[in-house]
């Protein structure tokens, strides 16, 4: 991470969580989507979501990945 990014984080955890979320807020509405990688996303999730119905892939608790990966 540059310096300039690690200081815009530091200064972003010092907020409010109501300022982090305005924040955020902005943020998104800065954001250019691109049409490619959006149709590509939907595409994969699809994708994960046939698997998952048919069968073939069952999900994991978000929650309890998280906790294996910090054990």
């Amino acid at each position: 991470m540059n310096e300039r990014v690690k200081r815009l984080t530091e200064e972003f955890a010092k907020l409010a969580p109501d300022e982090q979320a305005e924040f955020i807020d902005r943020l998104v509405v800065l954001h250019k989507p691109d049409p490619e990688i959006d149709r590509a996303w939907v595409a994969e999730a699809e994708r994960r979501a046939r698997r998952h119905d048919s069968g073939e892939e069952s999900g994991v608790d978000a929650f309890a990945a998280v906790e294996e990966l910090r054990a």
